[in-house]
């Protein structure tokens, strides 16, 4: 735990009057098990078809492409979300999916740019992904159950990547369709058992920004990007 973390952490248990709690915090018994058994029973393919229709309650497109045709079908979302400035995760997974041209900046009708690691960069890639027409990354989970793209911020890709440029695109395997929230959670928890890095921010992301406060007319697009697009690879 950083220094940071510790005086935080010791300012909070100073003001509630009591002693820091340094234990692990015990998991709470589940008076009901359905946040586990909640679509445990379907396959991938089933899974897979309720996204569709969770994507589609929450204006977001899903489309599926097999490996060999992701290239081609990302640069079609690309060209009709008008091309210009994409802006990627520094993802060793664009070229394990053959998006090598991606990174290599090489990509028709668009300039390219790779998130940039390091603090000495925030601003830069702020500034970026402000200025950015496209944002592509790849997400851990697509739920089910809520249309929910799961994504976890970390040095390869902050959170302005997700949320400033005007369209979205996230690819997801196929295999990382999962029921719910509760199989995300679970994961986490364990990196976390296991002593392994997990970022600053876990984000589930529904979709498009939209708002319904004014007479409870929905607008979608309100902040962050006014499109998103699902990208499901069904083989790798």
């Amino acid at each position: 735990m950083s220094n940071n973390q510790e005086s935080f952490l010791n300012h909070v248990a100073e003001r509630l009057g009591r002693e820091r709690i340094r234990g692990e915090v015990p998991h709470p018994d589940y008076v009901h098990d359905v946040v586990h058994t909640t679509l445990s029973d379907k396959t991938q393919d089933e899974l897979l078809e309720i996204a569709k229709e969770s994507s589609t309650k929450i204006h977001t497109e899903l489309v599926e492409t097999s490996l060999e045709g992701l290239a081609e079908t990302l640069q079609t979302i690309c060209h009709q979300f008008g091309d210009e400035s994409v802006l990627i995760a520094d993802d060793p997974r664009f070229s394990e999916y053959g998006l090598e041209a991606l990174p290599a900046g090489n990509w028709p009708k668009a300039s390219v740019k790779v998130w940039q690691k390091g603090d000495t960069n925030r601003e830069e890639n702020i500034v970026a992904a402000s200025k950015a027409n496209i944002a592509i990354a790849f997400a851990e989970f697509l739920l089910a159950e809520s249309g929910s793209v799961v994504v976890e911020s970390s040095p390869e890709q902050g959170r302005s990547l997700h949320f400033l440029p005007v369209h979205y695109i996230a690819i997801i395997p196929k295999s990382k369709i999962v029921p719910r929230s509760t199989q995300a959670a679970e994961y986490y928890d364990q990196k976390e058992r296991n002593g392994e890095q997990v970022g600053s921010s876990i984000n589930f992301i529904s979709g498009p920004s939209n708002s319904g406060d004014i007479e409870m007319q929905l607008v979608v697009g309100v902040h962050g990007p006014i499109e998103v697009t699902y990208v499901v690879v069904l083989d790798k």
